[in-house]
This record gives structure tokens, sequence and C-alpha cells, in this order.
């Protein structure tokens, strides 16, 4: 599963800086000036103040020239001076509706920063205000629906739909799919960037999209959209990386493969779960010594990558290896705390098919323990297994099982009523064929009527015509 960062707490704090930059950069003046001084800042300088200072003597009348000072000192987490910058254009901008708008932006953006609770009150407050003055600075939407985008999504909808309003043409449903994304509301990020051109969307938001799809399981969508950003953008490795894994998903392992090839000459760092991947695909084309060598790469990056050992068991299969088939298996459940029914079927099988019937009874057992809801199921199996290893007073008990488990319940569904009618038809011929104690066996046979009236075997022994 893909994970994302927890670090983003309403925006990057970098992005609402490169997003207000380029208004103040139109002022070559000013934004030439300022240059030295965010450098000197960032680096913590002795000169900053006395360029802080010289800075201002020249630009103080400027409220653009100081809400951009403003900025800089928030990128290096000074809020109180960025806030005296705000105060200040604030000051000088008594007049200026826009520039008082950008200068809330600036406090709601301190507020944000400076906001531990979480709830981002005060920040909202700004930007709201922010809105009212300039109903055409899409910042202070975009602002004001990151706040909301975790605790209150039609909010976020609504104010997207209040720009949209104001500015037809900017690219509010993209907007909207990164705010969601963000939050991680996938569902709502991919009905958002789903109503957008794929063309449109830049590189980041073209990544979250085919995220989004995956993180839905939407792999069939998530494969289009990262072949659509492979071509735009061919030196991305994420767009082969997540088309490769939703090729595999798709069992479209062919494609998967010529992804992955590509894939693996890209520079960039591959993990365990891309080799994996790549093992998948070529499992899928039955190319199974080329998916050992991946499986093994995985395991080489990652010792506990679980997965590649299951995959390796079946790669061993398609082989005709089952030692080493059972040896990765047991490896696999040994590391595994989250192993499956599925996985324990397949190591029981194992077990079955090289003749060790004890082990792959004891598999069915930690399956009826581990997972009470299917225990009739791994009875009904283990019954099986033990009949066909000629074990019939084995086979019996669990069936004996099953009765106790089923017999006075309520409410069978249909699996259920299978089981039971199963292992009362087993145990009533055990009974009276096996051990030739009729009266035995009567008492299974007298259930069995209930359930199957026309049982010819519960007729017969019951004297019933």
């Amino acid at each position: 599963k893909i994970e994302i960062m927890k670090a983003i707490k309403y925006f990057v704090l970098g992005a609402m800086i490169s997003i207000s930059a380029p208004t103040f950069a139109q002022e070559v003046d000013y934004g030439t000036a300022l240059g030295p001084v965010t450098q000197a800042l960032k680096s913590n300088s002795a000169e900053s103040a006395v360029l802080v200072k010289n800075y201002l003597k020249e630009y103080k009348k400027n409220p653009e020239a100081v809400i951009a000072l403003g900025n800089s000192y928030l990128a290096v987490k000074n809020v109180d001076k960025a806030g005296e910058m705000a105060d200040l254009a604030l000051s000088k901008a008594k007049k200026d509706l826009k520039i008082q708008a950008q200068a809330y932006i600036l406090k709601g953006d301190i507020e944000a920063l400076k906001d531990e609770s979480g709830n981002g009150g005060g920040a909202a407050s700004h930007y709201a205000t922010a809105m009212s003055l300039d109903p055409k600075n899409p910042q202070a939407y975009t602002r004001y629906a990151s706040i909301y985008r975790k605790i209150n999504p039609k909010l976020v909808e609504e104010t997207y739909a209040k720009l949209k309003q104001e500015i037809p043409d900017y690219p509010i449903d993209a907007e909207a799919g990164h705010s969601f994304f963000s939050a991680n509301k996938f569902d709502k990020a991919y009905e958002n960037f789903a109503k957008c051109k794929t063309s449109d969307l830049d590189e980041g938001k073209l990544v979250e999209y085919v995220i989004s799809a995956i993180q839905l399981r939407k792999y069939s969508e998530g494969l289009k959209i990262a072949n659509a950003g492979s071509v735009k953008f061919p030196k991305n490795l994420t767009f082969k990386q997540l088309g490769l894994w939703s090729a595999v998903e798709t069992s479209q392992f062919d494609e998967a493969v010529k992804i992955a090839e590509q894939f693996m000459q890209m520079e960039g760092v591959k993990n365990s779960t891309d080799y994996t991947y790549y093992g998948k695909a070529l499992l899928g084309v039955q190319r199974y010594n080329d998916a050992l060598v991946q499986f093994n790469k995985a395991l080489e990056v990652d010792a506990n990558a679980v997965e590649a050992l299951r995959k390796n068991s079946e790669a061993y299969t398609g082989l005709g290896n089952t030692d080493k088939a059972l040896e990765y298996s047991e490896l696999y459940m040994k590391k595994n705390p989250n192993a499956t029914p599925s996985d324990y079927g397949k190591l029981a099988n194992i077990y079955v098919e090289k003749g060790n019937y004890d082990k792959a009874l004891a598999i069915y057992d930690q399956m009826a323990e581990k997972y009470p809801s299917i225990n009739t199921w791994a009875y009904t199996v283990a019954a099986s297994v033990a009949n066909k290893s000629g074990k019939a007073d084995v086979s019996a008990s669990y069936n004996q099982k099953i009765v106790d488990v089923l017999g006075n319940k309520t409410g069978l569904d249909a699996d259920e009523t299978g089981y039971l009618k199963t292992a009362l038809s087993l145990l009533g011929y055990y009974y009276w064929g096996e051990k030739e104690n009729l009266e035995a066996a009567k008492p299974y046979y007298e259930m069995l009527i209930k359930l199957d009236p026309e049982d010819k075997n519960a007729k017969a022994a019951l004297g019933i015509e």
C-alpha cells in the first residue's frame, strides 16, 4: 500500500511561498533587492539585520514589497517578523483591497504554521477575510479549502465552486483533487482529477491522480493514467513504477513485463516491492526462472519481503519443485503474521501433494483455530484429507467437529447446510459401514433426514420406505 506523508499539516510551506512569489517577482526592483535578504535569512547570516533595514528603508512604503519580505521571514519560520510585515503592509494599503487580501493571506499562512490544535480556525478566518476583500484572488480560496479538506469536505467543494464562479478558467478541479489528495481523501481526489483532461494536469497532480486510482483499487484506470504520465513525463520513474503495479493487478502480464523492462533500465532506486511486481509479471507469463531472479532481488533489498517469499513458492511450484515450494511457503508463513486462509490452504496443499498428511491436517487445525468463521470449512477439507490418507477414524473426528459446531445452530446458510449434511452422511456411513454399528449411526441419519428427507442411506438406515 502507498503511504501519504503525514508531515503535510495544511499545505506545504514551500508551496505556499512559491505560489506567492511570482506575484511579487513581477516588481523587478524590490524582487532583485529581496534576493540577498532572503538568502541571508535562510543562512542565518549576521548581515541579515542590516540587509533587512536597508531593504525596508527603500521599500517600506510599498506594501507588496513588505509582504514579500514577510513571506521570506515565514520561509525561515520567523512568524513574529512575518506578522509584523503583514501588519505594516495593511497600514500602507488602507485603500487597496487587493493588497490587503495578500496581507491577510500572509497572516493566514502565519497562523497555519503556528497552529498546534489542528483545527485551523485562526488561519481560516484570515483566508475568509482575503476572499471577501479580493474575490478574484485564487490563493485565498485554495488556502481556505486546504484548512478544511480533512474535517469538512463539503465546505471544500463549496469553496471551490465559489472560486469557479469568480474565475471560470481557473483549474478548480485539479486544485480540488490536489487538496483532497493531501488530506488522504482519495475518493474525492480521484473524483475531481477525473473531471480534468489528463493532458492538462501537471506532473505532480498526475502522480497524485494515479496514486488515488490505485488506493481505490481502480487499477485499470491507474494503468491508463500511468501510461499517459509516462508519455508526457518520460523521465519520471513513478509513472513506470505505478504502471507496472497496475498492469500486474489487472493481470495484463505481457504489458507489465514490457513496462518493467523499461522501468528497470531507468535511473533511480528500486525497492523490494518493485522487484516483487516484476517477478509477478514474469510469473504471469510463466517465465518461472526469471521470476525467481526478481523475487530474490526483492529479498536482497528486504529480507522480510514476505510477498516475495510467497511468490517464490509459486514459482517453484510452477517448475515442479515441490521441495523448494514447501521451503519458501513455510518461510512465508513463519515471517508473515498476517497470513490469510488462502495462504494456509496453499501450504496444506503442498503437504498433501508430498504425501505429508499429518502436517497438512495440522495446518487445517491452525486455520480452524485462527479463523473461527471458516472452521467448519477447514474441518470439511481436513476430513477429506484424512480419508484420502486412509485414516477413517481421524476423518470421522473432523466430521464430528462439524456436527458439534453446526448441529444445534439455527439459521444455517447454504454453505453451512452443505457442510453439515456431508458430515452427517459420512458419519452415518462410518458407523454403519465401517464399524457395522447401525445403532451408533442412527442419530446422525435422524439429523440428516430432517435436512434432506430424500437421502437414500438415511431412509434405509431408519427403515423409511
